[in-house]
């Protein structure tokens, strides 16, 4: 038993790795391919800028947001293998993959920490593509179990490497504007939902079913294969706007301890590297690769230098444990089961509910997919202009955000009863893209929120951790959703509109279980670090528990 504890112990700790010599200079251009005996592949038409990996962030989430357009293959499958398409069996397979995405995120966030992110985005492209291959060569054979392994377990795990792998890269390169980096990595995966779901009928049309999987397949592993090569973690040293990852303020030799490391690497001496703006002590001084956030990153985190410090040495066990990473964990499952469940019901209540068109529930449920990615991509971005313009603590900055997505849902569930029975179509519409903003919002905030309270070394592993809401809301909220609507429905023959506000009831609790578990989550610097749990309200303690072992 000791032993297995000791390999838990080991497995969620972050070592990130030191550069050596020769990746630090691979790694001066934007595409460079790690080959045996620590050499490189590089490319030198095109030098590394990191806004560089925002664009490629966007375009994996973008073919990660493919799994959100699977209901599209769900007729045509239970047609090819079961000759019914009512049959009803190929959904499982998105709930397989959503399962496999949250749980692959938390086993092996650690793992991506200590390897970096081009080596998760390799092998979760990799998983990808074998689980496109495997779904097709099961559709040829009308196999729908080796379809839920394919793509559900085997496509799902690469998904949920992918998925936080960017993130983690981005948290990294950006402790300026850890918002809207949080909402480019994970944009892309909304917009992706959208587009793919226009793709995948064509295909299908040109080159059938199981080809359609191979074609598919290979095309955005290839896109993934891509961004991978422009994946990396930031050089030793760096800083951006006078603060280095972690967010704080950067001192002149801080961080000369890892350039040492990277030098000594096979006992060579390199006279210029990549690591910006750092002079070592024998004056040899390394060339910057990043650009000046400018003065007001300076003074928007120079007011919050202790809690920064303090969040820097923080180890991912203590953080795992803390109370305030398990409030979070409730804050974003509140978030996100209205949204879910809604995504997966929208056309039905259109079409049912309000008498729509099937072709006006397609067009509400492509801006719905709009209004996702807008609430990952500008919502985090609004908590970036709350930290610099009014100079706020960045957590605290977050939890705002929060608390307005949260009382928007639940005013949205409080009214929706009402216009459902009094079927304002319009009124319906606009407080469902309002809901879908606020839902994308969270996911486009999380990131940053993470990486804000528990450090730049901790992300990869507490956001993929957390990620597991997303699986339990969107696997546990949909089939109950599911089952409890069809009881209500076809058993018990409740009218169709009482049976969706009937099932809403269980949802309103879950949020109010988010909005409580929000003012659980400490954001301020002094009560986190204080011995034993406190929490304060404008400064004054109110509430001291037992000792902080924690941190």
């Amino acid at each position: 038993m000791s032993s297995i504890m000791q390999c838990l112990a080991r497995h969620w700790t972050s070592n990130p790795p030191v550069k050596t010599v020769e990746q630090i200079e691979a790694e001066r251009y934007l595409f460079c391919v790690p080959w045996f005996g620590n050499r490189y592949f590089t490319s030198k038409l095109v030098k590394f800028n990191r806004w560089y990996l925002f664009v490629a962030s966007f375009l994996c989430q973008f073919c990660c947001g493919s799994l959100y357009s699977w209901s599209i293959y769900n007729t045509p499958i239970d047609t090819y293998i079961y000759k019914n398409a009512t049959a009803g069996n190929a959904v499982y397979t998105f709930y397989i993959a959503c399962g496999l995405l949250g749980s692959t995120a938390a086993l092996l966030g650690p793992w991506l920490e200590r390897n970096g992110p081009r080596a998760g985005m390799s092998l979760g492209s990799s998983c990808f593509l074998i689980g496109y291959i495997i779904a097709a060569i099961s559709l040829a054979n009308e196999s729908m179990v080796g379809v839920y392994l394919g793509y559900g377990l085997v496509s799902g795990f690469g998904l949920g490497i992918n998925y936080i792998s960017p993130v983690s890269a981005l948290q990294k390169w950006f402790p300026d504007m850890r918002g809207t980096a949080a909402g480019f990595a994970v944009g892309g995966f909304g917009a992706g939902s959208i587009v793919w779901g226009k793709v995948y009928l064509p295909a299908i049309k040109a080159f059938g079913l199981p080809g359609s999987f191979l074609f598919l397949g290979i095309v955005m592993s290839s896109v993934m294969f891509f961004c991978a090569l422009c994946m990396r973690t930031p050089p030793p040293g760096f800083n951006v706007g006078g603060i280095n990852i972690h967010g704080v303020v950067h001192v002149e030799g801080e961080d000369d301890h890892l350039i040492e490391q990277a030098d000594q690497v096979d006992g060579k001496e390199v006279k210029s590297i990549q690591s910006p703006g750092v002079t070592k002590d024998n004056g040899t001084e390394y060339e910057a690769v990043n650009d000046d956030g400018g003065r007001d990153v300076h003074e928007a985190h120079a007011k919050h230098q202790d809690g920064y410090k303090n969040v820097k040495n923080m180890s991912m066990i203590s953080c795992l444990l803390s109370a305030d990473f398990f409030f979070m964990y409730f804050m974003l499952f509140g978030n996100i089961v209205f949204g879910l469940v809604v995504l997966s019901r929208l056309a039905p209540m259109a079409t049912g509910v309000f008498g729509q068109t099937d072709d006006e529930g397609a067009t509400v449920v492509s801006i719905n997919g709009a209004f996702n990615c807008c609430g990952r991509l500008f919502v985090p971005m609004l908590s970036d202009l709350l930290v610099r313009i009014f100079h706020l603590n960045p957590p605290f900055a977050r939890k705002c955000i929060f608390f307005t997505t949260l009382v928007t849902q639940m005013v949205i569930l409080i009214t929706l009863p009402t216009i459902m029975r009094n079927k304002n179509y319009d009124l319906f519409r606009f407080e469902i893209w309002l809901l879908t903003l606020c839902y994308g919002g969270g996911f486009g905030t999380i990131p940053a929120f993470l990486t804000d309270m528990f450090g730049a070394y901790n992300i990869g592993a507490l956001h993929g951790f957390i990620l597991t809401a997303w699986s339990i809301a969107g696997v546990g909220g949909g089939l109950g959703f599911t089952f409890n609507f069809n009881h209500l429905y076809k058993v018990d023959k409740i009218p169709l509109v009482e049976a969706y506000i009937q099932n809403i009831h269980w949802i309103v609790a879950t949020t109010i279980v988010g909005v409580v578990a929000l003012f659980g989550v400490r954001t301020n610097p002094v009560d986190r670090f204080a011995p034993g749990y406190q929490f304060s309200i404008c400064g004054k303690p109110i509430l001291r528990i037992g000792q902080n072992k924690a941190t």
